[in-house]
Formats: structure tokens, C-alpha cells, sequence
């Protein structure tokens, strides 16, 4: 049998072209969920949401007093979002919000993403898509985590440290999401993860068990920034008086 060195080359870049596209295809998917992310975060997180919540703070206060004056603290979304995930790993998952799942399971993440973030971000769960750029998973449980074993890792590479969120490298302690985030990518290697905090408003991506982009300038990013993210406007005083208002309670 004659080795055709033409066809070889040929077959080798058309592999080579998948790849890329792949890769770029994955990328595009993460870019774009970022961004949407950071547009519902701005809608949530500017002077408007303060506003509204301090006057609900108010409310709560002088309820009894005025009692015709009524407002709803909005809440803020928060977001746990796994791209790229293997079908065998799947396992590892269970869907939490069953009605709203029918909606989107199956369908192009990239088609339902604005609509599906809306609908889950005051729910509890993670969105899981697939290596086809598929939601296969909403308000998803997250099982078999191992937190002891990357933090194991990580106490050999940084030395032991009291506060497990600054061995991760998170600035300040964080709630359930973001752990649940970081050892997910941890034990799913080569997803990339992404949350959005509901109480700081911080948009990080994780991967391999590491924040590889924070809006939060003071966790512990890994290796080079691969996405430009820009942090969250400085308070204004209005912002501040909503704030003050809201922990007065």
C-alpha cells in the first residue's frame, strides 16, 4: 500500500481547521456569556437597584408609621454557569427546576441565553451546557465535589492558610455558589465556569480549579488575564445613603 503524503496533509489540516473552529467556537460562547451576564448585572447593580432598595429599607422602618407606603426590594441575580460539559459527566449533576428546564433543555445556549438568564437568576442551581453548546442541565445540583482534595493541593502549593476562600483564591469569603464554581472546574478539567455574585456583583471564570478573570481586583487571578472584564462604577453618594439605609435594618 502506497502512503499518500498529499492525502495525509490534506485530511491533517481539515482536523487541524475543526479544531480551531471548535476551540473559537467554545471561546465565542464564553465571551458572549459574560457579556450578557455583565448587561443584567448593570441593569441590577447601578443607582436605580439602590434607590429601590432603600426606599424599600425605608419603608420597612416607618411601615407602621406609614403604612400606604409600600415598595419590594428588588433582588439581585446571581449566576452559576458550566460551558462545555462532558456527557459522561453528567452524572455528576441533577436538574433542580424541573417546569422551567422543559423550556430550554436541549436548545443552543447561545439562542435561549438571554431569556434562560432572566428566567434562573433568583434561582438556586447551576445552567450545565454541554460540549455541543447545549443546555442540558437548569438549576442544577452540583454532587460529588471534592473541596478537601483541591484544597489539599492547593495548601501545597500556596502552604496553609486559615481562611480556605483566600487558599482558593477568593479576597474575601464567599457563599456556597462560588465554591460549589471553583472545585467544579476542579474536578471537570477543561470547562470553563462562570458566576455572578449577588452580593458584590463580581463576574469571575473559573477553570482547572482556578479563577482565570475577576472583576475583583484582589483575588488571586491565574496566569494571564484571558478576559478583560472591567470592574463594577465607584458608589455615589446616593449609592452610599442607599447602603447605609439598607444595613440600618
Amino acid at each position: 500500500m502506497v502512503f499518500n503524503i498529499s492525502l495525509f496533509i490534506r485530511v491533517t489540516g481539515m482536523a487541524f481547521r475543526r479544531m480551531k473552529q471548535k476551540k473559537g467556537s467554545s471561546q465565542g460562547l464564553l465571551l458572549r456569556t459574560v457579556k450578557e451576564i455583565d448587561k443584567i448585572r448593570k441593569e441590577h447593580y447601578g443607582l436605580t437597584y439602590d434607590c429601590k432598595h432603600a426606599a424599600a429599607s425605608v419603608s420597612r422602618v416607618f411601615g407602621r408609621f406609614v403604612s400606604y407606603v409600600q415598595f419590594d426590594t428588588p433582588k439581585k441575580p446571581a449566576y452559576l454557569v458550566l460551558l462545555g460539559m462532558p456527557e459522561e459527566n453528567l452524572k455528576d449533576t441533577h436538574n433542580g427546576v424541573t417546569g422551567m428546564a422543559t423550556k430550554y433543555l436541549g436548545k443552543p445556549f447561545a439562542r435561549v441565553m438571554p431569556q434562560l438568564l432572566k428566567d434562573i437568576g433568583n434561582c438556586d442551581g447551576a445552567v450545565v451546557v454541554d460540549n455541543a453548546g447545549k443546555v442540558v442541565r437548569v438549576g442544577a445540583q452540583l454532587i460529588n465535589l471534592d473541596t478537601r482534595g483541591l484544597l489539599k493541593e492547593r495548601k501545597r502549593e500556596y502552604g496553609k492558610q486559615e481562611n480556605p476562600a483566600r487558599l482558593l483564591g477568593f479576597s474575601e469569603e464567599v457563599g456556597t455558589r462560588h465554591t460549589s464554581a471553583i472545585v467544579a472546574s476542579y474536578k471537570h478539567q477543561g470547562i470553563k465556569v462562570v458566576t455572578l455574585s449577588e452580593e458584590t456583583g463580581d463576574i469571575r471564570i473559573y477553570e482547572n480549579g482556578r479563577i482565570l478573570a475577576s472583576t475583583n481586583t484582589k483575588d488571586r487571578v491565574h496566569g494571564k488575564r484571558r478576559l478583560t472584564i472591567k470592574p463594577p462604577e465607584p458608589s455615589s453618594p446616593l449609592e452610599k445613603i442607599a447602603e447605609l439605609a439598607t444595613i440600618s435594618i
